[in-house]
């Protein structure tokens, strides 16, 4: 087939349908996927995919190396901690925390974020100024700074340390959402639904939400890797999730001090936080690139 008759074919499909073909084209992007759908379906089955309770305590195998190491004990596939528990277990189950809270951390920056943003950018004067000058005030703090003194205004808890980075990817949301309703509210199909009797909410769930998507879509698969970035840091520095629940930075914590004579126990968290957030930035690269019409997927 001609490249002239798959441009063609291309330009016939739906917009939706044109995103899908430029970004399955990306291979590192369509990785990304994949790996992240991996990661998911693993945390959704994890009582499955285990073979030991993530709490369960083996006191007769304390810090058991992994398969590929001298020493390992059968059965604990990546080996078992300072208290004798399954690592291959807490990190499946630990999944299950960093993912959800990511996915609940992002649902609600973005909910909250087109909100504020879409008030922002259709009312404008002294409510737009007053909301942009709030957002740089906390985009000039750094983001984990922001985070912890928020966790330590509300006390330290798992569900405090997720409101806090959704309080902190918020800007981000408002300021795109904002930009992106200015630009589209002057556009001939704005006006005509106007015309037509839709007002606030209506225009923009109905109008204006469709059209300004794209780069939300974006901005919230890549705050997804903050997301977990962010909950894990907390978790690390002991202001996120508390031991003994298996989230990937309190299993770094409490593993720190055990850096020389067990490496693994500190190791796999990591490499379990770099997967997650590589994927999913790969993903948002991947992403940003299928929905930006000025690239030829060819």
């Amino acid at each position: 087939m001609s490249k002239a008759d798959t441009s063609t074919e291309i330009y016939d499909l739906t917009p939706w349908q044109e995103t899908w073909v430029k970004f399955r084209t990306n291979r590192i992007a369509a990785l990304g996927l994949l790996v992240l759908l991996i990661l998911i379906i693993s945390a959704i089955f994890a009582p499955l995919l285990v073979t030991h309770d993530p709490h369960e305590q083996f006191t007769d195998i304390l810090l058991a190396p992994p398969f590929w190491a001298d020493g390992s004990q059968s059965g604990f596939f990546l080996g078992t901690d300072d208290l004798g528990r399954d690592m291959f277990s807490r990190l499946i189950y630990g999944a299950r925390y960093s993912l959800f809270l990511g996915f609940a951390i992002v649902s609600l920056a973005l909910f909250f974020g087109v909100a504020i943003g879409a008030i922002a950018g259709m009312k404008r004067g002294l409510l737009e100024t007053v909301i942009l000058r709030l957002m740089d005030i906390m985009l000039a703090i750094p983001a984990i700074l922001l985070a912890i003194v928020i966790v330590a205004l509300l006390g330290a808890s798992l569900m405090n340390a997720a409101m806090a980075v959704s309080i902190v990817l918020l800007p981000h949301f408002v300021r795109i959402t904002r930009a992106a309703v200015i630009t589209e509210m002057n556009k001939d199909y704005v006006l005509s639904a106007k015309l037509d009797g839709s007002r606030g909410w209506k225009l923009l769930f109905q109008t204006l939400l469709p059209n300004i998507s794209a780069p939300l879509i974006v901005q919230s698969t890549l705050s997804f890797s903050n997301a977990i970035l962010d909950i894990a840091a907390l978790g690390f520095l002991g202001l996120g999730a508390q031991p003994p629940t298996p989230e990937w930075g309190t299993l770094l914590s409490s593993s720190r001090e055990f850096i020389e004579v067990a490496p693994w126990t500190v190791t796999l968290p990591g490499l379990a936080i770099l997967i997650t957030v590589l994927a999913s930035n790969l993903l948002g690269d991947g992403l940003r690139d299928a929905l930006d019409p000025r690239i030829d997927p060819l």
